[in-house]
């Protein structure tokens, strides 16, 4: 891995557009962003990427992920996977948060918590919410805002279902108690402390919420309402809360399809906002990746199941730009610098020197040709170079597709798949030394 990197003539969204400038890369920061960062002399730990005709953005942040799998509507065959590293680096997302969801009593918080350690140190920047759609909501040290104050990751409380018929009913009380307790826990260890609500597409909308932020002096950066985009409805409930300052958060997983009819468009759910006047600042985005995505009928009948795929991120983003014609510094902030701030993420959502350098490169098309995550690369030509541990199931003994030796009796089922290193002082190799061993697949743990 080179100690610098220099992105050379790209045109820089960071998100607001600089032109076409520089960008010098060191360890997990951004050093500069100028006209010429030339290097003059012999540096043979420069890696130069030529960038000219391709748009610099921030890498995407995405605050609605099933990271460690979700659902389970319909049985335990739809309980849904586990998201792989390649998955989210190739979608252009560098920064994740991880929901649980419907299923609090098979998964747990702690499990939660586990992947989005797994993921962090293979390579992206990952939070989680503390909960599930269930009041009282799961959590891990038994307090909501505990959690907030004592796990580094735990950046709000989520997602906490209302206005539907899985979620578990909270009456106002309920719902201004969590929202208490996020604040007060964010207020004390100087995070975001945000409570993340999941809506469905029962008829009462987002009532609860005006009715909440009436009755009380909660702020409303306190709550992030996402899934707006459920059908047209609710999508004006949704103009109506933005007009009055609060978050809106359009969800990309969910888009018309052949068993969905009902749904906006995401891209056209951003430009209805935006025509509605509401502040940009307060529009965000999410996928609500790897989560179930059940279609039921009137009875509650589950008709079809699907899956939500985090790739769904970008394609809406570039939709907005393309078919809506939003501005492209205002639909790349959608999925950047509002979510940063939002939840406060300080050294993420822009390009600027002293920051994460996670840094997506597209062709004129909007198609992904390299991200940077954290400053290294993870992304070449479109495709992926750093891989999660078992990603590639062909290379773990034992594995239904390792076809070689199924069936057969093999001493190397079970072993371990890295093997150890001599130079290293606790005997096993080290991420950067197991990355470096292959320049076209790189395995992380």
């Amino acid at each position: 891995m080179p100690v610098l990197t220099l992105i050379k003539n790209a045109e820089v969204f960071a998100p607001k557009s600089l032109g076409k400038k520089d960008i010098l890369l060191g360890g997990r920061h951004i050093l500069a962003i100028a006209d010429d960062l030339s290097m003059h002399g012999s540096l043979p730990e420069l890696e130069i990427v030529e960038a000219d005709g391709y748009y610099a953005f921030p890498g995407l942040i995405d605050q609605h992920v099933h990271m460690a799998g979700g659902g389970g509507e319909g049985g335990f065959h739809y309980r849904t996977p586990e998201i792989s590293l390649s998955h989210i680096t190739t979608a252009g997302v560098t920064t994740l948060v991880g929901v649980l969801g419907t299923d609090g009593v098979t998964r747990s918080t702690r499990e939660l918590l586990a992947k989005a350690q797994a993921l962090d140190f293979e390579g992206v920047s990952t939070y989680i919410y503390s909960g599930a759609y269930q009041v009282p909501t799961r959590t891990l040290t038994g307090m909501p805002r505990s959690d907030l104050v004592l796990i580094e990751k735990v950046i709000g409380i989520g997602e906490i279902a209302i206005s539907d018929t899985r979620s578990s009913h909270p009456s106002e009380q309920d719902l201004a108690e969590l929202a208490s307790e996020a604040r007060v826990g964010g207020l004390l260890a100087g995070k975001a402390g945000v409570l993340h609500l999941h809506v469905g597409d029962d008829d009462q909308k987002l009532s609860i919420l005006f009715h909440l932020i009436d009755k009380t002096e909660l702020p409303l950066s306190t709550f992030v309402p996402t899934h707006l985009n459920r059908n047209p409805d609710l999508l004006e409930d949704a103009v109506r809360y933005g007009k009055k300052g609060g978050i809106v958060d359009v969800t990309s997983g969910i888009r018309p399809d052949k068993h969905d009819h009902v749904s906006v468009k995401p891209s056209k759910a951003i430009r209805r906002l935006l025509d509605a006047q509401i502040r940009p600042a307060l529009i965000t985005m999410s996928s609500d990746s790897n989560g179930s995505s059940p279609i039921f009928d009137d009875r509650g009948k589950l008709l079809a199941m699907g899956i939500g795929s985090i790739k769904t991120l970008w394609e809406e983003t570039v939709d907005a730009i393309v078919q809506e014609e939003v501005p492209v510094e205002t639909a790349i902030s959608i999925v950047t610098l509002h979510v940063a701030r939002i939840l406060k993420l300080q050294h993420k959502g822009r390009l600027k020197a002293g920051l994460d350098a996670d840094i997506l490169l597209t062709d004129k098309e909007y198609k992904i040709q390299h991200v940077f995550a954290k400053g290294r690369k993870v992304v070449e030509n479109g495709e992926a170079i750093v891989f999660g541990t078992f990603e590639n199931a062909h290379d773990i003994p034992g594995s239904p597709q390792s076809n070689d030796e199924s069936g057969e009796k093999s001493e190397k089922r079970g072993r371990p798949m890295l093997e150890p290193s001599d130079e290293d002082e606790d005997d096993f190799p080290d991420r950067d030394e197991r990355q470096a061993k292959s320049r076209r697949r790189h395995y992380c743990c």
